[in-house]
């Protein structure tokens, strides 16, 4: 264990939640830049569910110096579903990731309704209203024409395409189109907050065909599953460090601030034998590849 090493300098955290939002948020896109440049990481990507952070991003970047902040969309029915026009004006007006379906993914209404503590967040984003559960698949297991287009989209523009919350089997069909185009940005979102789908053997798979895991502090929490992190040591050490990224899924009110959990994070990691090379691979490298930094 080395408890001097400063995890976070030149760090990015591509996943970590921002206010204002429809649940309460730890804070908003200027105090998310302002801690992490105080602590000397390098950039942070802003999600929501619900809404484009584009905005977001753009006005912490006037308002903050010496870190970078990215926003994007979540393919969400509010935010358009699989509508290339979505994703063409997030990316044109400086968007840089664009996560599938998460709240509104089919596979994630499933989950909720098996009484998987995603229900939280899945329940009370549909506001009372009738939800029909997005697919990125056909019924013959095609990938639907839109999602090609969208994947092309990203490609072209050099943006990263996450999974967001849909299941293995559409990711690994992604995966495959991805590597059929030469597309290597797909990124895998928190797998491991669904290990009892995304198994160790899935992972391996799909990080053998080019897509980059994302693996969530979030899920660690008391709020969550409260998965032992020994699961996320385990996928990193079996399907290797350089196929991987630490994100914090932070921005709950209920956690501390997304530096803190991205520090202890790390941290955890270090003294469970996780190297420091293989963090700065996972903080670092990974996600400047992933945002061409």
């Amino acid at each position: 264990m080395n408890s001097v090493v400063n995890f976070l300098e030149n760090a990015i955290d591509i996943h970590v939640h921002v206010g204002p939002d429809y649940i309460p948020r730890y804070g908003d896109s200027v105090k998310l830049a302002a801690e992490a440049s105080s602590h000397g990481m390098r950039a942070i990507v802003i999600k929501q569910h619900l809404a484009s952070t584009v905005a977001s991003a753009h006005l912490a970047n006037e308002a903050v110096e010496g870190v970078t902040v990215f926003g994007g969309i979540s393919l969400n029915e509010p935010t358009g579903a699989f509508n290339p026009r979505t994703v063409l004006a997030t990316v044109k007006s400086g968007g840089k990731m664009i996560w599938l379906p998460t709240v509104d993914a089919e596979f994630a209404i499933k989950k909720a309704q098996s009484g998987h503590w995603i229900r939280h967040y899945v329940d009370g984003s549909a506001f009372g209203h009738e939800r029909h559960g997005l697919n990125i698949l056909t019924s013959t297991g095609k990938l639907k024409d839109e999602v090609r287009e969208i994947l092309s989209i990203c490609k072209a523009y050099d943006v990263v395409l996450g999974s967001g919350h849909i299941g293995p089997d559409e990711c690994l069909a992604l995966a495959e189109e991805s590597k059929s185009v030469g597309y290597d940005k797909f990124e895998i979102t928190h797998p491991n907050a669904w290990l009892e789908d995304f198994s160790i053997d899935r992972l391996e798979k799909l990080a053998k065909i080019g897509a980059t895991l994302s693996l969530s502090f979030g899920v660690c929490s008391t709020h969550t599953g409260r998965q032992d992190i020994d699961e996320i040591i385990t996928i990193i050490k079996t399907v290797g460090a350089r196929h991987c990224c630490l994100i914090t899924d932070y921005g709950q009110v209920i956690n501390p601030s997304p530096v803190e959990g991205y520090r202890v994070f790390c941290q955890l990691l270090s003294n469970a034998g996780i190297s420091e090379q293989e963090i700065s691979v996972m903080t670092k490298e990974n996600p400047s590849r992933l945002l061409s930094l």
